[in-house]
């Protein structure tokens, strides 16, 4: 069965069409905003800079019915050749669940203002078991894009790309695993913390995992990698030291706490499901398969993993559950003394 296209491949093919792909009404839904951004910016570059005060309207689905929506599409465009018509939160809008509403849609579907670009956006998308969305979807004038978020193994082959098109440097597969582990699969977060590496990279250099370590030293970012690190090595008084460091740099400390206790959820489930796959037998290159992370990656943490027996891993991730809600709100604590507290607990081998 042929897999289902994640955001960048739903982008590409839109891109690769142009203003084709999104003729008439469109509707994007799906978490991953980076991409439905570029859907938005795509339609409004159709329309000449000094034409737009005339022929570009955005709006809040709370903020208007269907039937304005509706009207405004239904408006001609003025000193230009089109007219674009961007719905935010589209499934707010008033009307957007009634069929009194929708079929006020459903009419103008059925014969939209060719010089109208009609662009529905909302992290929400229609509800398919709807008799409204199965007409939506038959309709020779609607386009339907979801934006799911990418896999960890997506976003790596999307952020190497992205690396090489847009700043002239390559990333290489392993620093680009830990890049998202450190930061997470948003692409819009993938791109900001990427663009700050670059700023120290040279034209066309190759990042491997030193080389990145070396540009997020200037950066100031390297700590979570330094503290990540040293946590897996079961070195505690480097792990302290950090923590103290990085008090130093930010007093608050919150967003790089959860930060790392994210990456080490993340690391010690891989580290449980690749001791499992060994109990049963498994060999390496099945486990890498289950857990879907590049071959490069894998040998690292084949590695690391080796440093800690399956036994302890439910009490390790017990642990850092506890940081993680302490450091939400539900148990008072100071950060820094909250990642003390957790690499102490990470630190103490079961008997």
């Amino acid at each position: 069965m042929a897999s289902k296209p994640n955001a960048y491949d739903v982008w590409s093919q839109i891109e690769q069409q142009g203003l084709q792909a999104i003729q008439g009404v469109t509707i994007c839904s799906g978490e991953e905003s980076y991409f439905i951004k570029k859907v938005e910016s795509l339609a409004l570059a159709s329309v000449e800079e000094g034409a737009k005060d005339f022929n570009v309207d955005k709006v809040y689905g709370s903020e208007a019915s269907v039937e304005q929506i509706v009207g405004l599409a239904k408006q001609f465009p003025m000193m230009s050749e089109r007219r674009v018509v961007l719905v935010r939160e589209a499934m707010s809008l008033k009307g957007m669940s009634s069929a009194e509403g929708q079929k006020a849609l459903l009419n103008y579907i059925q014969q939209p203002l060719a010089s109208t670009l009609l662009l529905f956006v909302d992290t929400k998308g229609l509800d398919k078991r709807t008799n409204f969305a199965k007409e939506c979807a038959k309709a020779p004038n609607v386009h339907l894009y979801t934006f799911d978020s990418l896999q960890p193994a997506q976003a790596s082959h999307w952020l190497q790309k992205l690396a090489r098109d847009t700043y002239n440097v390559t990333l290489e597969p392993v620093a680009s695993q830990e890049f998202i582990e450190w930061v997470g699969v948003d692409c819009t977060m993938l791109d900001s913390e990427l663009q700050k590496i670059v700023t120290h990279a040279n034209q066309g250099q190759s990042i491997d995992r030193t080389a990145l370590r070396s540009l997020l030293s200037k950066t100031r970012e390297l700590s979570s990698f330094e503290l990540k690190d040293a946590i897996i090595a079961r070195d505690l008084t480097k792990s302290h030291q950090i923590i103290r460091r990085m008090k130093q740099t930010d007093e608050t400390l919150i967003g790089e706490s959860l930060r790392m206790i994210g990456m080490l959820s993340n690391t010690f489930t891989l580290f449980w499901v690749i001791h499992r796959g060994k109990q049963k037998g498994l060999s390496s290159q099945e486990i890498q398969a289950q857990i879907n992370v590049n071959p490069y990656y894998y040998k690292v943490l084949e590695r690391q993993v080796n440093g800690y027996h399956l036994a302890e891993i439910p009490g390790i991730m017990e642990a850092l559950l506890d940081a993680d809600r302490a450091l939400k709100g539900f148990d008072a604590g100071a950060p820094h003394d909250v990642l003390q507290d957790v690499v102490t607990r990470i630190h103490q081998p079961v008997a």
